[in-house]
């Protein structure tokens, strides 16, 4: 087959900004659907994986929408979400986050350019021919103790000095403000990955795969893992089945659900972009699932 000359797809320099993860992990940043009846488990699951996921230093803020934290302030405590970052699901609240994604990189592009200048101070302080009569070597020494560099060097806010990386969680924000068009959370949602070009991570925890208000399918096409808790209605699974393109028979797919639900609390986590392909589903975080796959048509 003869080959068009210079027609190559190139990929960018500069790809969408990532987190280094462990292989066991999954990839982030994430879009993330738990989805399941009231009671079902879906808060604590995602807490706990916040939890692990702060543990290995992937997070250095975790925000929080939801219209129940007074009643559900334990279960968000054991992932360190501080009160400060909890939000009430108003009409305006993407709005504010988007505002706290921006001064974070703000921030750190700040940070990196004091780092520059720190340099310059360290080769000024280092020099043996030091002019204190050049006029503009007093104006840089005035400069570099205005950046606080004759006390410390500049230090980053957070644990690790990497961009800052982000996380957001909405629970129960069903028949909530921040559903209505005007809101605009599918458009933040679909775009998680590239805000203020550090991006952040989303967790969305719903009552129903199926609920158009809350989870478009937009988002759904969009969802890179899915964390599926008992249904009452069969008819879920297959709108999961139909617009997930596993690599699974359907019946494979029933069964492997319905065994995983056996037990209470437990939920099928499902990989759309893993690592490596033979861990696709596992059984809660912690045990991969084997399957026998078939073709993609």
């Amino acid at each position: 087959m003869k080959k068009i000359l210079n027609m190559d797809v190139k990929p960018p320099e500069k790809k969408a900004f990532t987190i280094e993860t462990d292989d066991d992990f999954i990839k982030l940043h994430t879009l993330t659907i738990a989805s399941g009846k009231r009671g079902g488990g879906k808060s604590v699951a995602v807490a706990n994986l916040i939890r692990m996921a702060k543990e290995r230093d992937y997070f250095d803020k975790v925000f929080l929408i939801t219209p129940t934290y007074g009643s559900n302030r334990e279960i968000w405590n054991l992932a360190g979400i501080q009160s400060d970052d909890v939000f009430e699901p108003h009409r305006h609240v993407l709005r504010d986050i988007r505002k706290f994604i921006q001064d974070d990189k703000d921030e750190w592009d700040e940070f990196l350019s004091k780092k520059e200048k720190y340099k310059g101070y360290q080769k000024v302080v280092n020099s043996r021919n030091v002019n204190l009569d050049n006029k503009g070597l007093l104006k840089q020494l005035l400069l570099y103790e205005e950046l606080g560099f004759f006390s410390h060097p500049p230090t980053w806010k957070y644990r690790n000095e990497v961009p800052p990386r982000l996380a957001l969680i909405l629970d129960d924000c069903m028949g909530t403000e921040l559903l209505l068009p005007s809101a605009g959370l599918t458009k933040f949602v679909i775009a998680h990955r590239h805000h203020s070009e550090i991006g952040i991570s989303v967790f969305m925890l719903v009552q129903s795969y199926c609920a158009r208000e809350s989870l478009t399918r937009a988002i759904r096409e969009q969802t890179t893992n899915l964390m599926l808790f008992k249904v009452v209605q069969e008819q879920q699974l297959k709108k999961v089945y139909e617009e997930s393109d596993l690599p699974i028979s359907y019946k494979d797919f029933i069964k492997m659900a319905t065994e995983v639900h056996k037990e209470p609390y437990c939920f099928l986590l499902m990989d759309f972009a893993p690592k490596d392909p033979s861990k696709r589903f596992r059984n809660c975080f912690n045990q991969y699932l084997p399957y026998k796959e078939v073709a993609l048509t």
